[in-house]
């Protein structure tokens, strides 16, 4: 920095102050600076505050407000002012909150604010437009119910905390759900996301007001005691109850016959790993890429019965090898089925909850291990039990992903060694404008040339946004899962499950 000669003058004389008195000179002299500031005219009425002056207001401020809690702090006060100190503490935290809610304001296109308006309305009336735009976003990804869909009503509490009901189905599906969200608009969407290959019908109750805010959810939004668990499922009995009940009986006659249970554990392992192997990269393949606007978000859990086939990710990618963590469970499991009443064996299988993601898909979903339940999955898979009673959770996608967004998400992504970020992004965006010619997913790119959005009206499942290397990866255990599933979308299955081919066939007509 170039200073005139009385400025280094001035600069260099100050290191003979002490410090408090260098300090006290520094903040009168950006007191000077900022009094030079012109203050905007009294603005009329429709016309937009000028946020510079606003924030330049709250900075210095909030200047003010760390150095009198530096002031106060100072053991050379010798008294204790601790009561002063606390609310010069709280000053300080309500005007960088205030700073926080000024640069929220103006990225709000249609928010109306009039001179002389208090915080809490502003407050509000921010939150109210967050809301307004969070349900225009979602709009579009709103589709027909599938006929004989079920009815969901969704009670959607203030604190951002819902409960959703349906008739009971005597297991076959969920009847419960509890979850949160911001809003009414995101709580409907993450309902319809974990049913996006059958879309239901949704009404709320109460019904939600035009005027209701977004909300931060905090553990005030946590309704879980209201939500369902795996021991009332159980207690529904049913079908599917049923069939896995004949499972076991079958499979405890199996392991009756075995000289070596451990040998025909390895086995059935080995047959699984040849012919059923699990998502080999990160499971967080099945969630969706982080969005461009974090206004979006929330998430739902619910009991069912699960295909235990469609469990496709643990954090054990080998079936039978837990890398030395618990090797004896499943045999623990085994000898439960063994020695027990079959009922009996199935509550203490199932009633410490096994707890799974859903990754929705167009023909239907995929779930993945989350926080429990590692074991119990690789065993029932081993001993040939098709079902799982658990506690299944799913998160929304988002609307819209910007292209830096979409590579952020390749977190083990090679080209990201390779590649400079402008020429990983033009890439990404060539397959991303594919799969919209190709009709596979349905929307646009808008904004700037080179890092646009993509904002979506259907998109059959998150993965397909991924690199090629992931996303055909999961295409390959989806059309495992689903055979005909990639057809349906008329994606060959040739070039749906090869990277190299999936890129050729998405940006061939582009380049």
């Amino acid at each position: 920095m170039r200073l005139s000669p009385l400025g280094a003058l001035v600069r260099w004389l100050a290191r003979f102050l002490p410090e408090h008195e260098r300090e006290d000179i520094g903040i009168e002299i950006a007191e000077q600076t900022q009094a030079l500031r012109t203050a905007p005219e009294t603005t009329g009425a429709g016309q937009a505050p000028d946020w510079s002056y606003v924030w330049a207001v709250l900075i210095d401020a909030s200047v003010h407000a760390h150095r009198i809690t530096a002031l106060l702090a100072d053991q050379r006060a010798y008294f204790d002012f601790h009561d002063l100190l606390d609310d010069a503490k709280a000053l300080q935290l309500r005007l960088e909150r205030a700073y926080s809610l000024t640069c929220t304001a103006p990225r709000l296109e249609g928010l109306a604010l009039e001179a002389g308006v208090d915080l809490a309305t502003v407050r509000r009336r921010i939150d109210i437009r967050r809301a307004e735009t969070v349900a225009a976003e979602l709009a579009p990804l709103q589709r027909p119910p599938a006929p004989g869909a079920p009815t969901w009503s969704i009670d959607y509490r203030s604190h951002g905390g819902f409960i959703a009901t349906s008739e009971p189905a005597e297991g076959t599906r969920p009847w419960r759900f509890w979850g949160m969200a911001p809003t009414a608009a995101s709580a409907a969407h993450t309902l319809r996301w974990y049913f996006l290959d059958q879309p239901p019908h949704i009404t709320f109750d109460p019904p939600q007001s035009a005027q209701q805010p977004y909300v931060r959810t905090t553990t005030e939004s946590d309704v879980s005691t209201e939500g369902p668990r795996v021991h009332e499922l159980l207690e529904q009995r049913g079908p599917l109850y049923d069939e896995h009940l004949a499972a076991c009986a079958a499979a405890r006659d199996v392991l009756a016959h075995c000289d070596d249970i451990a040998d025909h554990l390895a086995k059935r392992a080995g047959e699984l790993n040849a012919t059923d192997p699990q998502l080999q990269r990160p499971h967080d393949l099945l969630k969706s890429p982080k969005g461009d606007s974090n206004d979006h978000g929330g998430f739902a859990e619910t009991v069912h019965w699960v295909p235990a086939h469609l469990v496709v990710s643990t954090n054990h990618p080998s079936w039978g090898d837990f890398d030395g963590h618990r090797d004896r469970a499943p045999f623990d499991i085994v000898e439960g089925l063994l020695s027990s009443d079959l009922e009996a064996f199935t509550h203490r299988l199932f009633t410490d909850e096994i707890s799974l993601m859903r990754a929705p898909g167009w023909a239907g979903p995929l779930y993945g291990v989350s926080a429990n339940g590692n074991h119990r999955v690789h065993t029932a898979r081993m001993l040939n039990l098709p079902w799982l009673a658990a506690t299944v959770l799913v998160e929304p996608t988002p609307p819209s992903w910007g292209i830096s967004d979409l590579l952020a998400s390749d977190n083990t992504d090679e080209e990201r060694r390779r590649l400079p970020r402008p020429q990983r992004a033009r890439k990404r965006q060539l397959l991303i404008t594919g799969l919209i010619r190709r009709g596979i997913i349905d929307g646009d790119l808008t904004g700037d040339r080179d890092w646009p959005i993509l904002r979506c009206r259907h998109l059959p499942a998150a993965w397909l946004l991924r690199a090629p290397q992931y996303a055909t990866h999961v295409n390959a255990i989806y059309e495992r899962c689903y055979p005909g599933a990639l057809a349906q979308l008329g994606i060959p299955l040739a070039i749906g499950t090869d990277p190299a081919a999936w890129t050729q066939w998405l940006t061939a007509a582009a380049q």
